[in-house]
């Protein structure tokens, strides 16, 4: 008979041994024939024996099956008399040799390797090939090895992350009923640290190595504490596994989640906190962010809609967790301000210059080597280091209008029509985000009129303070072409929403791809660029990382970016952000 291999398979239920028998598959004028007659049965049983007699000494087999071409062609049983090299009495699972060695069944699962199964019972690589006549390192999931150990007693076992009962009772050379039955299950859920007590299987295999790390991808609202929190792993661990050298996350961005292999400590009971909603919150990125459920926060503030307003205090209640907090900006390097040229204009003098760029006629006189102070036109200065923004010489003002409530109108609508922030058209009127508006109400609309500031240079824009001036330059609705300072390649976006800074979007695919193209992908590294708004070139920073809410569809991306100007702010603590100020600056020729 031409046996091509065969394996030892343990059924998980019965606990019984199959021997199944692989056949050369062109013995085809076999399988007709094939356990037709006592005599080819004979021969089946006799090849039988000899495999467990030569293989598997001291293990007790109940059932042969024949496989040719993939498919079981036929199955025997044998008795205690048949097989000569069964135990007399039902054996445990694992058969005590000779030597006070055993030999334990094991079903090889998912990333399993001959090294870490060695080393998970307490044996050797070599003695599990030579226990098992294996020539190669490779395992097949479902694949029966033979573990020889030495002799212990089971015990208990705590649960990792990603363990069933099933692969758990696979492991042990059990059954999940056993298992069940052993620890009074009334279902299969586990939990990480959970601990069991494994049924007698005559061997308890070494603890398991530790799992591989677990991918995650990263989504809107994720912070490294709640991520750990999870996973049940520390923030330092996750930082460690990741080489992070800070907390900030992008979406998309993919993550190992390091095996944590112990139960967390349960966390001290948080008490409930007050939290006050800012542009851009929303129920479920404020329930993310405290590690709670989007249903307990509008349970604890009786919230009937997910609308909220800016300014509203909302509860957050104990989750049994403190709140992530905001994750620290990485420590920025300023960057020297470096000199730069400045091209004389009409009406110009060395006095004029000095106190726009808030240095002195002598440090321009010695930077540019000046034996008269009579300047031309057109004429390149060099500007010296130390230099502060220009200082403003025209003065902003503020002008008002009416606006006559008609059916329909609202306060956010009024605010994106008129480009005014909702929370100062409310405090100009004395009206709250509760109020009520009547048709007919005479509602006082302010118009800022924010004065053009000198530029250092044609390739520079306006250094504008984003409180008092940008926010109503590049007001909600708002269109601008922008231009990547470093390389001048240009795309349109628009502003959709953003208090602390304008979150934008892109108008169509193709300014995408530009975006993309600039930035390399999807990135939070913020750029200098320059933006054309009404004939107008602001000086700007932009991160091309498209997250949260979108109002634009079919522009190529999902969710809106963010773009500051001087003094903006990060919607998450209120704080200004360096990274981006420096890029504001750069734009606006100061660094």
């Amino acid at each position: 008979m031409n046996v091509q291999r065969h394996e030892i398979r343990l059924d998980p239920q019965s606990n019984q041994l199959t021997l199944f028998i692989f056949l050369d598959n062109h013995l085809t004028e076999f399988a007709a024939d094939l356990g037709s007659t006592p005599a080819t049965t004979k021969g089946i049983q006799a090849t039988a024996k000899q495999i467990l007699k030569e293989g598997y000494p001291g293990l007790k087999v109940t059932m042969i099956k024949v496989i040719l071409g993939g498919m079981a062609i036929t199955s025997i049983s044998l008795s205690a008399n048949d097989n000569d090299t069964a135990l007399a009495a039902d054996p445990p699972l694992n058969v005590a040799q000779n030597d006070g060695s055993k030999i334990t069944p094991y079903t090889v699962v998912a990333g399993d390797t001959v090294y870490g199964i060695a080393k998970r019972f307490g044996t050797t690589p070599e003695a599990l090939r030579s226990a098992n006549h294996l020539s190669t390192d490779m395992l097949q999931i479902g694949q029966v090895l033979n573990i020889p150990s030495s002799v212990s007693t089971p015990t208990e076992y705590t649960v990792v992350a990603g363990e069933t009962l099933w692969g758990i009772s696979s492991r042990f050379g059990t059954s999940v009923s056993a298992l069940r039955s052993a620890n009074n299950l009334t279902s299969d859920i586990l939990s990480i640290g959970q601990t069991l007590l494994i049924p007698a299987a005559g061997v308890k295999p070494a603890a398991p190595e530790p799992a591989a790390a677990t991918p995650y991808t990263v989504v809107a609202g994720d912070t490294l504490w709640s991520i750990s929190s999870r996973f049940g792993t520390s923030v330092s661990a996750l930082r460690s596994a990741n080489n992070l050298a800070s907390d900030i996350l992008s979406i998309g961005q993919t993550l190992l989640i390091p095996a944590a292999g112990v139960k967390p400590a349960a966390p001290e009971p948080a008490a409930a906190t007050s939290y006050t909603v800012v542009a851009g919150d929303t129920v479920w990125s404020i329930s993310s962010r405290f590690g709670i459920s989007v249903s307990s926060l509008r349970s604890a503030n009786n919230l009937t809609s997910d609308n909220l307003s800016i300014g509203q205090t909302l509860t957050i209640p104990a989750a049994g967790v403190t709140p992530a907090p905001a994750p620290a900006p990485t420590p920025l390097v300023q960057e020297e301000r470096k000199t730069f040229t400045y091209s004389v204009r009409s009406g110009d003098s060395l006095s004029v210059i000095a106190k726009q760029f808030g240095i002195s006629i002598d440090s321009i006189r010695t930077a540019n080597s000046l034996t008269s102070d009579i300047l031309q036109i057109g004429q390149a200065l060099t500007i010296p280091d130390g230099l502060n923004p220009p200082v403003q010489t025209a003065n902003n003002t503020i002008t008002y209008t009416t606006h006559t409530i008609t059916s329909g109108d609202n306060i956010w609508d009024l605010s994106v029509r008129y480009g005014i922030p909702q929370a100062e058209l409310l405090r100009v009127n004395n009206l709250t985000t509760s109020s009520k508006l009547t048709i007919g109400q005479k509602l006082k609309i302010p118009v800022h009129n924010i004065a053009v500031k000198e530029v250092v240079s044609d390739r520079h824009g306006e250094f504008l303070d984003w409180w008092t001036e940008a926010q109503y330059i590049f007001s909600i609705g708002k269109t601008a072409k922008v231009t990547d300072f470093a390389t001048g390649k240009s795309f349109s976006i628009k502003r959709t929403i953003g208090a602390n800074h304008a979150d934008s979007e892109t108008i169509t695919t193709n300014d995408s791809n530009i975006a993309k193209s600039i930035w390399g992908g999807f990135s939070w590294t913020p750029r200098a660029v320059i933006l054309e708004i009404d004939g107008r070139k602001i000086a700007a920073s932009m991160s091309f990382m498209p997250h949260e809410r979108e109002y634009i569809a079919n522009n190529g991306i999902t969710g809106h970016f963010d773009v500051y100007f001087g003094n903006s702010t990060r919607h998450v603590d209120g704080k200004a952000d360096a990274k981006h100020q420096a890029q504001v600056e750069k734009a606006a020729g100061l660094r």
